[in-house]
């Protein structure tokens, strides 16, 4: 089977750029013999490195690395041998450049985006991404993007992804190369908007407004804060439709803003504010960045 957390030995561990990963050959101390050097871990397609496991969030805020010494690393003519066999040649080659001692790497995306992939070695690479069928286990190479990075003229490899889907990434060297090869994995996820409106029901008062209600209508699992500053205490709650019963009756004097902050894990938030004056009250609607509660303008 495909190498899964669940099944495999091997999976690669969730760490920052600047942060060495150093597992399996890579953490072996070298020993002063003449024997020759083993192929890579994830030589074999079937034995790919996982940098998530299925169903678990995909790391979209940090560079996945991993290092691998390619010098004895192979080509499969059968994908699926070993262990077993009937499965199609590996495909070695990109945009006319062919390719050999590869590697492998699966993701799973847990929400539309992109990746990016990176090589660097002394040797020039080429970077393949292509989405593979988690029950047959075959790549569907129609699908296969492809780069080339010379040590000549740098290359990045961008595909975009779609969550729910299995895709697994390959590695050679130019023309057969090999030897050290530092993998670099980003995620991109643009980041959804909530969607949010509010409605205040207020009386005019000589120098400010009594509220009789406000009802936000806002996604079912999105946080929903509502702070004055003058004239009402914080509350928050999360619901669909949202009802501040203990807002009913406040007084608040001209010059105060009523201000509202829907916001969701991993989401542009909604910020809306009514500012208080001359008895009425004026209506602006902004964005938040997600984890901030500064206002911004929507892009």
């Amino acid at each position: 089977m495909r190498a899964t957390p669940t099944r495999s030995r091997r999976a690669i561990a969730v760490v920052a750029l600047a942060t060495l990963l150093a597992m399996g050959a890579m953490a072996t101390t070298m020993t002063a013999t003449a024997a020759a050097p083993a192929p890579p871990i994830n030589d074999n397609y079937l034995e790919s490195l996982n940098l998530n496991k299925p169903g678990t969030p995909l790391n979209r805020t940090e560079t996945l690395r991993d290092v691998r010494d390619t010098t004895a690393a192979t080509v499969q003519s059968d994908i699926f041998n070993p262990p077993s066999h009937g499965g199609p040649p590996e495909l070695t080659s990109c945009n006319g450049v062919a390719e050999g001692g590869t590697i492998w790497y699966d993701f799973y995306p847990d929400a539309n985006g992109l990746v990016r992939i990176r090589t660097s070695a002394t040797f020039g690479t080429i970077m393949a991404v292509m989405p593979f069928d988690p029950k047959t286990l075959l790549p569907d190479n129609s699908q296969r993007h492809c780069a080339v990075n010379q040590t000549t003229m740098a290359g990045e490899l961008f595909d975009n992804v779609q969550a729910g889907k299995s895709y697994t990434v390959q590695i050679g060297g130019v023309t057969g190369a090999a030897g050290s090869v530092e993998f670099l994995f980003d995620y991109l996820v643009q980041p959804t908007r909530l969607q949010a409106e509010a409605t205040l029901t207020a009386l005019p008062l000589a120098s400010g407004v009594r509220v009789v209600s406000l009802a936000v209508n806002a996604p079912r699992k999105a946080r929903v804060e509502v702070r004055c500053t003058r004239g009402c205490g914080p509350q928050a709650t999360t619901a669909r439709t949202v009802r501040f019963a203990r807002l009913r009756g406040a007084v608040l004097p001209d010059g105060a803003s009523l201000k509202i902050y829907v916001t969701a894990k991993n989401q542009i938030g909604a910020y809306i504010e009514y500012r208080i004056g001359h008895g009425s009250f004026t209506k602006t609607q902004r964005c938040l960045a997600p984890g901030s509660k500064r206002p911004k303008r929507c892009e």
